[in-house]
């Protein structure tokens, strides 16, 4: 089971879009638990050689390259554990993007430029506040590049105007789970936010 959250996007080259995440609650308590949050402490190299390490089964360390060798004597507890001349990966990807939403005035190419951004990770969809008849060719476009667009109107209503393509990952990189790992980190910071608002 997984908890569904919005939180806005990373700072940076993501920024100006809402991400929809599927947090996994296992990991996630895990890692409060653990006292750790995300795991980009040591950049792509250091999940890099997270991904080298199967989840949760022992490798004997001398077996593992230099490189490999010195991440895990600098790994924070939590991530990993050594025992035995073995490592043990306990981290995973603690989240799933499955969708960033940007919001526009209209469907415009800077939208579309702007939602194209998260191709790598996620399906994408573009609300915009208005829509005319003659601006149809512009979501062909957008449905060219399987981005979705959703008229929301003043009263609140939407219409699925371009429905988004499902997101399928050709395989697990560093940089997915970077991505990931910072959609984390913005999703602690929305709970904390919302801890210190009930706390008030």
């Amino acid at each position: 089971m997984t908890a569904r959250v919005q939180v806005p996007a990373p700072r940076g080259g993501y920024s100006g879009a809402t991400l929809h995440l599927d947090i996994d609650p296992t990991e996630h308590q895990r890692r409060q638990n653990a006292g750790i949050g995300t795991v980009t402490g040591h950049g792509f190299g250091g999940l890099d050689h997270l991904m080298a390490l199967p989840a949760g089964l022992p490798v004997p360390v001398n077996t593992l390259t230099k490189a490999q060798q010195e991440y895990v004597r600098r790994a924070p507890a939590g991530i990993l554990t050594v025992e035995d001349g073995q490592v043990t990966r306990h981290a995973i990807r603690p989240c799933r993007v499955t969708l960033a939403t940007v919001r526009s005035k209209s469907a415009t190419k800077r939208s579309l430029e702007s939602a194209s951004r998260f191709a790598p990770f996620c399906a994408r969809t573009v609300v915009i506040e208005r829509h005319h008849p003659h601006m149809n060719y512009n979501l062909l476009e957008f449905g060219f590049y399987g981005i979705g667009v959703v008229l929301e109107r003043p009263d609140g209503t939407t219409e699925t105007l371009i429905t988004p393509r499902p997101w399928r990952p050709m395989r697990h990189t560093p940089a997915a789970w970077w991505f990931a790992e910072n959609a984390y980190a913005a999703y602690l910071t929305h709970i904390r936010t919302d801890e210190g608002a009930t706390q008030r």
